[in-house]
């Protein structure tokens, strides 16, 4: 018997096997955010998610990854299961004022779905959950894969959004705006169509930023969102901010700073245009 020692590469040259593939290089990880720094932020984090990357970046790692009641940014989600299950046949289904006076005067009158969403109507949204009902609720909310996916019992269909159990971590939520802007959500094309319609954008050039803020002060603290995305010509980036605080006395300071904050990032990270360039 004739032992052969030809080596592994020798045996692919002749035809009689494979070389080994050599080692694959691992992905460099890509470069973080400059970390924010907000007055009157305990914690803040902005995440990025550039469409053809696999891996967004964010100013903290592990804020990042930690999930918090997503607010009136739920009210993009709600807008879709409120077209999906027929509750509103489009941006202009109305519903008349519930007559109680709140401290935001623009709530306080005839709302349809592009007003309630422009000016972030509560109760609006919360009809709007109601009629869904809490088990067409939970499947769409399950379907779309948003956050942890828990919306409680019936008894929680109308706040599980605001006071929990439904929580969202920023790196989640660029995750689903992606698949919301790919049309990969267990929603019809004119759902999404008719939302991009009526969120709230601004334009900066040749770019559309489209986005919704969520706010929160009560006795756990303040958070203040702002998640969305910019459209220049075929290319997306997704973004998600979120500013928090223990003190809800801190709120003012961060709804304001919240946008800001943001276009600032957008800027440096050449995703808006600069208006000062030529």
């Amino acid at each position: 018997m004739i032992r052969s020692t030809l080596s592994l590469g020798a045996l692919a040259l002749l035809g009689c096997g494979a070389a080994p593939p050599p080692p694959a290089t691992p992905a460099a990880a890509p470069a973080a955010l400059a970390p924010l720094h907000v007055e009157g932020a305990d914690r803040a984090v902005i995440v990025l998610l550039h469409a053809g990357d696999a891996v967004a970046r964010a100013s903290d790692a592990a804020m990042a990854d930690e999930r918090f009641g997503p607010m009136s940014t739920f009210k993009i989600p709600n807008t879709l299961v409120a077209l999906e299950t027929g509750v509103a046949t489009d941006e202009h289904f109305a519903l008349p004022w519930d007559g109680v006076t709140r401290d935001r005067a623009e709530w306080n009158r005839d709302q349809t779905l592009e007003t309630a969403l422009r000016d972030s109507v509560v109760w609006f949204y919360q009809e709007l959950a109601r009629r869904a009902g809490h088990a067409r609720m939970a499947r769409l909310v399950h379907g779309m894969r948003y956050g942890n996916e828990d919306i409680g019992d019936e008894a929680h269909v109308d706040h599980f959004w605001l006071d929990g159990p439904l929580a969202i971590s920023p790196r989640e939520q660029v995750d689903f705006l992606r698949r919301l802007d790919r049309g990969e959500l267990p929603v019809s094309a004119r759902s999404v169509e008719i939302l991009r319609r009526i969120l709230p954008s601004e334009t900066h050039g040749t770019a559309v930023l489209r986005a919704k803020t969520g706010t929160q002060a009560d006795e756990r603290g303040c958070l203040a969102w702002w998640v969305g995305w910019v459209e220049d010509g075929a290319d997306r980036t997704y973004f998600a901010t979120l500013l928090a605080s223990h003190d809800a006395t801190h709120v003012d300071a961060l709804t304001s700073a919240r946008k800001a904050v943001t276009r600032e990032v957008l800027l440096r990270e050449h995703v808006l245009p600069d208006a000062s360039e030529p």
